[in-house]
């Protein structure tokens, strides 16, 4: 009798184990996938994340997977993006990364001083930008009133505000996702840079930022930055002219490479030769440096500047000592 109620105990119980053994093994056994980069659209349906990841054979048996989703309460947290699985996976695996967003990201790095053309020029010529339009759309993105809007800002152009910084983009991410990360980590740095400032800017964040552009663009060298600064507030205060040469090629739609007396009387609006005070907006994107000297200047006395050639310059108070200075370091750089 009890040998039969084993048996009987055995067959009921046989079927279920079975199952839940074959479920375990299904859980933990790796695969290689023939399309490893999978592209998960906002809002896809489970049962067509699932289907989408068995055709690409990340997985087997889609109804198990959602099964498994289901029944640990992770059916709804599958996070959109573009996912490489460039290595045999477990469903368990893929599972854990889908909800985690581990999704395929792409290191870049904009550097100080590039403009927001070249950034555009950089992020489009990626391997990993697939998208012909990018560039396009960046710098139609820029000025988008609208867009500029949702990011805090009252400026016609994102020029001067994607923050310069390594980044890592989620593969496929549009412009618009791109330029949301560079403003939203300017804002940070806009922040840090005003921490324990002596008094408040005497500038507007805009002006600053303009004025910041003209200093990563004049130097290299960070501990002449609050100096070149100090030159651009003592000009301002006495209402010269900046006469700041990146400006000029900043508005310039052709540039050979050389600033001809052309281009210096060339009327556009960023020309500081031409005009009094700051230009109308950044002429790049500066990095943390620049905007810190442009909100803290080093106090001097000095008008003028000139590059020695070796990546410094040499600051004068008068016309006089300058044009001395020019025609030393022209003299050395003809010799």
């Amino acid at each position: 009798m009890k040998k039969r109620a084993i048996k009987i105990l055995s067959a009921v119980l046989a079927p279920p184990l079975l199952l839940f053994f074959t479920f375990l093994i299904y859980l933990h056994t790796p695969i290689t996938p023939t399309l490893p980069e999978i592209h998960l659209e906002k809002g896809m349906p489970l049962r067509d994340i699932a289907n989408k990841l068995e055709e690409q054979q990340i997985i087997r048996f889609p109804f198990l997977f959602r099964l498994y989703a289901q029944t640990t309460g992770n059916g709804g947290r599958l996070k959109a993006g573009v996912y490489l699985f460039d290595k045999p996976s477990t469903p368990k695996e893929v599972l854990n990364k889908l909800v985690k967003g581990l999704v395929e990201v792409v290191k870049v790095k904009i550097i100080e001083g590039w403009t927001a053309k070249e950034i555009a020029q950089y992020l489009h010529s990626l391997p990993s930008n697939t998208n012909p339009q990018f560039q396009q759309i960046f710098l139609e993105k820029i000025k988008d009133p609208l867009f500029i809007k949702t990011l805090g800002l009252q400026v016609e152009t994102l020029e001067g505000y994607l923050y310069p910084d390594t980044y890592f983009l989620e593969r496929g991410a549009t412009p618009g996702d791109a330029i949301s990360q560079f403003v939203t980590e300017f804002w940070k740095n806009d922040q840090k840079a005003l921490e324990g400032l002596p008094a408040l800017p005497t500038y507007s964040q805009h002006q600053i930022v303009t004025l910041a552009s003209l200093i990563e663009k004049e130097s290299g060298v960070d501990a002449e930055r609050p100096i070149i600064a100090s030159v651009f507030y003592n000009r301002l205060a006495k209402g010269m002219a900046l006469q700041s040469d990146p400006t000029i090629i900043y508005g310039l739609k052709n540039f050979s490479g050389d600033i001809k007396r052309a281009d210096i009387r060339n009327p556009h609006p960023y020309n500081t030769y031409m005009h009094a005070g700051l230009p109308p907006g950044p002429i790049c994107n500066p990095g943390f440096a620049s905007i810190k000297a442009a909100l803290n200047p080093a106090k001097t006395n000095y008008l003028y500047f000139v590059s020695k050639g070796d990546g410094t310059h040499y600051f004068s108070r008068t016309a006089e000592e300058h044009s001395e200075a020019v025609r030393k370091f022209q003299m050395k750089k003809e010799e």
